[in-house]
This record gives structure tokens, C-alpha cells and sequence, in this order.
């Protein structure tokens, strides 16, 4: 057989045979993308998700137990070899195919274009690859009377991997590498390998058997490359890197299978920064010599230090980390820096926490800071590695800066697994915003959790939209609109500096608008109420009763207060349940009421009855809007409420569950008396709680 056919058909036996060994990733971007994962979405082609999350989990696994680089080297070991000795390496397996002259060159063409894509993956390369070779592939697994796809290879061989895991996962590290140093005990390991498989009657089995390629032609092969390279250390090292690898995947306890929610994979950790190391040693060296009364200081400023410390950590410059793939900006964070800084952080945290206890530091976002990017399409990816270790220590999740525009993804819960979000930037039209005056462009968002496409989530995104020019604008009037079936559905959002801020329960299209609402019927509010009714119309979280109608002095129901609290302070959970008889899925007030009980801001009237027509009080109302700037801002109790309330002439007829609430409120004048009175048991009217709730949002953050 010529040396040109040699080389053309590794492409289809003798290179996947080596990956078994060498590693699946084939590029720092990972093999995953070269199976359809572009910026956060699988192709919809790939007929198997749990390959490609195999994939996906193998090389963020590699790249926290530091085996990447090990992998990588064997890999460009063997592609820096000569083309006569690729050829000699395959002879035991190609021997075996025959391919015609036509054949042959369609096959050199394939092999070329596998390595192209192997350093520039890509969805369309893969579709192109898939769409011009695999009928030829196909060719050759037809005279076997079986179909083949490329996914079918893939899996084989990965499983090959799992398998070999799976015989040695009872061996130390150092127990491994010392069979790998052995070529009859490496042998022995992948006879029980490959016979372990034999059974199950993979596609591509079936083609090797067909062809006559038995285990001792695998082995061979893998042979040839050892002695080809010259360097057994690269092949020790990589299965070292593998072993270990699958080794983290593995569940905690042997024998379970655990699901999706079961906790994080364990995750190594990464070198610690120089900086950190540096303060840490500092700091033993310092408390080693000081005297006890020295001791106090020397603390005092570490814990200073370790604050400005994170920060630094914490801010990633990322413009480097940013590729323009098919139009789109696409991040692919640097995992290994990314995983040393959150390393640090932890360590930081941890001795702070040790040493001076009282000063523990609340978790801390990463800032990660992509610089000025052009393209209107955006993909920003965090991998699985980074996720888990972030959930796992000091990081409350990822603020990502583009330009002016931010988004912060938490980290934890629901988002315990590789998180990726795509942002596409469009103009605003008239046909998008009507009549009303938009100040940003429209922002649609994508968000995939662990590759599962998620729409709502029960931790909000915090979303940072630019403004554009507000001259002439009421800027209190500016609300973040949700676009739905063509039409804008008002979620408020609140201006800060330059840009309006709002956190999102769910995603779709969002654009930012001045919504000026007008009512017919305020005039008799309007000295006191008129302009907060406005205001908190034009954030959605209050609505007339029908067209231009208010009704200023109707009476306030639980369920409308429930919405108002909801949307104005930021707190909508699409994901939030409630299990109410009187409380139907369908009801508009449904999901307000699920996540205000979620909350414990209003309870129900029993464990089955909310009540949601229900009017509520003044000392209510003011109990709740304590409750929720409790949660939502960490709100402070008030130390004195009987100083809060003595100001009233009838606090006496505040009933005692509700006191607190009350002085709360009064404290932050959010509800004011009247009088000298603060007249608890009245019914609120919707205008006093459009006040009320207009003041409350001033308290958020």
C-alpha cells in the first residue's frame, strides 16, 4: 500500500485508536466545539447531548486536575513526527482497508481537513466535514452491512477511555504508572479493555471486524506511536492526566449513579497566585515573631490587605481571551488563570475567617473585562471547571463588562455547571417601541446551563443596559421593557449613572424605553400621591384599572400588593411555586404570589388560603415592605421600636406581629402617620401604596 493511503485512512481508524490513549481534546478550545458547540449551543444536528457533555466534562476535567498540558504535549509529540513515520505507525490497521484510487484521494482530503478543524473548530466545519466525508465513510462500513457516523467513532472511543479507567480505578497513581512503564502489563490492559466492550456491538466494532482488524492490530498501533516518539514519559504522563481526570468524575461514593443536582464533581485546586502566597507567608512570618500585643495590628491589616487583595484577583482582564468566530465576539476564558484567582480568593477568605473570625468576607464577584468589542453579537462562556470551583469557595458569581453593557451570572444552585449566554444587539424601531422614546438598542439574551437551554431561573441576572441620550427625558419615567408576542410589558429597572440596572428572572428581548403613563382620575391624589402614581406605572409594578383609569381610593388587595413589591424591588422568580387552593396557575397574580411566599414577605392566611382578594392594612403593607428590603437589601432590624413608634399617638393599636414592620417602615420614612397618628388597622388605598412602594424602591441598592 502506498504511503499516501497510509496517511488518508488514519484518519478513520489509526488516529481515533490513538486518542483513546492520547486524549480526546485535539485544542485548548476543546473537542467539544469541533463537535458542535459554538459560543453556548449545541448544533441541532448532533443526534447524542450526552456525547457532547462527556466531552465537555472530560476537558474541563483535564484542565482542573492541570492534565491538559500533559495531553497536549503527547498530541503534538506524535503530529511533529515525519509523514513516513505516521505511515509506518498505521500499516497494522490500514493494511486491513482497501481503498480505490478515487477513494484514496477523497480520504487524503478528509484527513487534511479533520487536522484544519482540529485547531479551528467550528459548528459550520464540522457540518461541512460531516456533509462532504461521511458518505465516504459510510462507503467503506456499507460493505460491512453497517451505518457509521462520525459520533459513532467518537463514542466507541470514549468509551474505550471510561473503560480503561473503569479496569485501573482500584490502583494508586503510582500504581498505574508503574504498569505503564511495563509494555506486557499495558498490553494485558487493553486486552481486558477492548474485551470488556466486545459484547455490546458498537458500529464501528462491527467495521473492524469486518475488516479483520483485531486487538492485537489496536495494539500494535499504539505500540508503533511509543516507539515513534521515542519518549515513553509522554504517554505515562498523558494517561496519567487522563487517569486522574476521570478519577474527579467519578461520584464520591463508588456504585451510585448521582443525578443532575447531586453536588459539584471534586474540583483540584489550582496553584495560588504569586501575590496571594506572598501575603499568606507574610503574614505567618509576621505572627511567628510579633509579641501577642503586636499580634492585634498585624491582623488588622492583613484583613485589610486581603481585601484589596480579591479585588485584584477578582478583576480579569479578558480582551485577550476574545475570539471573532462567524461574526460573532466569543470569550473563552483562560481556565487555568481563571482557576488560580479563585484559588486565591478562597485561600484568602479562609485565613481571614481563621484569624480574625468577626471579620469574615461575604463572597465576592469576579470581574472579568472583555474590553471594547464592535461585533453586536456577543457569546460568553464560563466552563464547567470554573463554575464548580467558583460555587464550591469565596465567588458569588461572574460580572462580565462589554464595554459599557454588564451582566452578572451567579454562580451555585441551578447554575452549578457550565454556564454560557449569548447576547445579540439590534436597533430600536418604531415597530419594536411604538410612539414611545427608546434610549438603548434591543438586547436579546440566550443563557445555557450545563448545555440545557434555561429561559427562567430562581437566582437572578443582573442586567446593566447603556443609555443612550436621555436629553429631554424623565429619567425617573425610564423602565427596562420585556418584548413579548410584539408587544412591551414594563419591568422597571432602576438608572444608575449612565445606565439603567434591573435583574432578570427570565430571559427573552429587553429594551429600554420612557414610559409615560397618565390617569384621568388622580386630581384629587395628585398634591400627594400624583407623581409617585406616575412613577411607579411607568415601572410596571403598578397598573390602572382599565384605560387611564386609577381609582386612587379603592382598596388595595393582597394580590396586587404582592405584584407591586415583586416587580418594584427587583424580586420576580418564574421559577418560584405556591401551593394555594385559591391561588390558580393561571391567575395574573400567580407568579407574584409564588415568589413574595417564597420570600416569607407575605404569608399565606393558612397552609391551603391566601386570600389574594383580601384588602390589607397600613401596618400590613408596612410589614411587608420591611420584610422584602430585609431580604432583597439586607436591611438592618430596627434596635428600638418602641423609640420608632413613639411618635404615634395610637401605636398601642399596633398589633404585636406587626411592630417591627411598622417601625421599620416609620424609621425609613417609607410610611408616614397622620396627624400623630399612623392609623394601623385602615385599609391601604392603591394610591398609598403606590406611595409607599415609590419610597421603598428608593431604599434598594
Amino acid at each position: 500500500m502506498t504511503l499516501r493511503k497510509k496517511l488518508a485512512v488514519s484518519t478513520i481508524a489509526a488516529s481515533v485508536a490513538l486518542t483513546a490513549l492520547a486524549g480526546i481534546p485535539l485544542s485548548s478550545k476543546g473537542l467539544a466545539e469541533k463537535l458542535g458547540v459554538s459560543g453556548v449551543a449545541y448544533a441541532s444536528s448532533l443526534a447524542d447531548s450526552s456525547l457532547v457533555n462527556d466531552i465537555k466534562k472530560l476537558r474541563d476535567a483535564l484542565v482542573a486536575t492541570s492534565g491538559m498540558d500533559k495531553v497536549k504535549a503527547l498530541q503534538d509529540a506524535l503530529n511533529d513526527l515525519e509523514i513516513h513515520q505516521k505511515g509506518d505507525i498505521v500499516d497494522p490497521i490500514v493494511d486491513k482497508f482497501n481503498p480505490t484510487n478515487e477513494e484514496e484521494t477523497q480520504l487524503e482530503n478528509l484527513f487534511y481537513a479533520a487536522v484544519e478543524l482540529s485547531y479551528a473548530p467550528s459548528i459550520e466545519g464540522l457540518e461541512s466535514l460531516r456533509a462532504q466525508y461521511e458518505p465516504l465513510l459510510q462507503s467503506f462500513a456499507s460493505r460491512a452491512d453497517v451505518v457509521l457516523t462520525v459520533d459513532d467513532v467518537l463514542k466507541y472511543f470514549l468509551d474505550i477511555q471510561k473503560e480503561l479507567v473503569n479496569q485501573v480505578k482500584n490502583k494508586g497513581l503510582s500504581e498505574l504508572l508503574d504498569l505503564m512503564q511495563n509494555k506486557d502489563s499495558v498490553k494485558k490492559l487493553m486486552q481486558d479493555t477492548l474485551a470488556a466492550l466486545s459484547g455490546t456491538q458498537y458500529s464501528l466494532q462491527k467495521v473492524f471486524v469486518y475488516y479483520k482488524v483485531n486487538t492485537d492490530d489496536v495494539l500494535e498501533v499504539f505500540t508503533r506511536s511509543r516507539d515513534a516518539v521515542g519518549e515513553n514519559k509522554y504517554f505515562t504522563d498523558a494517561a496519567a492526566a487522563l487517569f486522574k481526570a476521570y478519577e474527579s468524575l467519578l461520584p464520591t461514593n463508588p456504585g451510585t449513579n448521582p443525578g443532575p443536582n447531586s453536588g459539584p464533581n471534586p474540583v483540584i485546586d489550582a496553584p495560588l497566585p504569586e501575590s496571594t502566597d506572598k501575603l499568606l507567608k507574610n503574614l505567618k512570618a509576621a505572627l511567628d515573631k510579633a509579641t501577642e500585643a503586636e499580634k492585634a495590628a498585624i491582623i488588622t491589616k492583613f484583613v485589610s490587605d486581603a481585601k484589596d487583595e480579591i479585588t485584584k484577583l477578582a478583576t480579569i482582564s479578558a480582551s485577550t481571551n476574545v475570539s471573532v468566530i462567524n461574526g460573532q465576539a466569543v470569550l473563552q476564558l483562560n481556565e487555568g488563570s481563571a482557576l488560580s484567582a479563585i484559588s486565591g480568593i478562597n485561600a484568602v477568605a479562609a485565613k481571614v475567617k481563621e484569624v480574625s473570625p468577626s471579620s469574615a468576607l461575604a463572597k465576592s464577584a469576579l470581574k472579568i473585562d472583555l474590553g471594547s468589542v464592535v461585533q453586536k453579537d456577543v457569546v460568553l462562556n464560563l466552563s464547567d471547571a470554573i463554575v464548580k470551583a467558583a460555587a464550591a469557595g469565596n465567588v458569588s458569581g461572574a460580572t462580565f463588562v462589554v464595554g459599557k453593557f454588564e451582566v452578572t451570572l451567579p454562580v451555585g444552585g441551578s447554575f452549578s455547571s457550565a454556564i454560557g449566554l449569548t447576547i445579540k444587539k439590534t436597533d430600536a424601531t418604531a415597530e419594536v417601541v411604538g410612539t414611545l422614546k427608546s434610549v438603548s438598542e434591543v438586547y436579546d439574551f440566550n443563557l445555557t446551563v450545563g448545555g440545557a437551554a434555561k429561559t427562567t431561573f430562581d437566582q437572578p441576572i443582573v442586567i446593566s443596559i447603556p443609555l443612550g441620550d436621555t436629553t429631554g427625558l424623565d429619567q425617573e419615567l425610564l423602565s427596562v421593557a420585556k418584548i413579548v408576542d410584539g408587544k412591551l410589558v414594563f419591568h422597571g429597572g432602576r438608572v444608575t449613572g449612565s445606565s439603567i440596572v434591573e435583574s432578570r428572572d427570565s430571559f427573552s428581548s429587553y429594551v429600554v424605553v420612557e414610559n409615560k403613563v397618565s390617569f384621568s382620575d388622580i386630581a384629587s391624589v395628585e398634591a400627594w400621591a400624583g407623581r409617585e402614581i406616575q412613577v411607579v406605572a411607568a415601572k410596571g409594578a403598578i397598573e390602572g384599572k382599565s384605560e387611564g383609569v386609577f381609582a386612587p381610593k379603592d382598596k388595595v388587595t393582597r394580590a396586587e400588593f404582592a405584584k407591586m413589591l415583586i416587580r418594584a424591588l427587583d424580586l420576580e422568580n418564574g421559577s418560584a411555586t405556591e401551593s394555594f387552593d385559591d391561588v390558580k396557575a393561571g391567575d395574573w397574580h400567580a407568579p407574584y404570589v409564588a415568589a413574595a411566599v417564597q420570600l416569607k414577605i407575605i404569608n399565606g392566611r393558612s397552609a391551603t388560603k391566601f386570600d389574594p382578594n383580601a384588602t390589607i392594612t397600613r401596618a400590613e403593607m408596612a410589614t411587608m415592605i420591611a420584610r422584602a428590603l430585609k431580604v432583597s437589601q439586607g436591611a438592618a432590624d430596627v434596635t428600638d421600636v418602641n423609640a420608632a413608634l413613639k411618635d404615634f399617638a395610637d401605636a398601642d393599636k399596633i398589633s404585636a406581629a406587626l411592630k417591627d414592620g411598622v417601625a421599620f417602615a416609620a424609621t425609613h420614612k417609607i410610611v408616614i402617620g397622620n396627624e400623630g397618628k399612623f392609623l394601623p388597622n385602615n385599609n391601604a388605598t392603591r394610591a398609598e401604596a403606590a406611595v409607599i412602594i415609590y419610597r421603598a424602591s428608593k431604599n434598594v441598592k
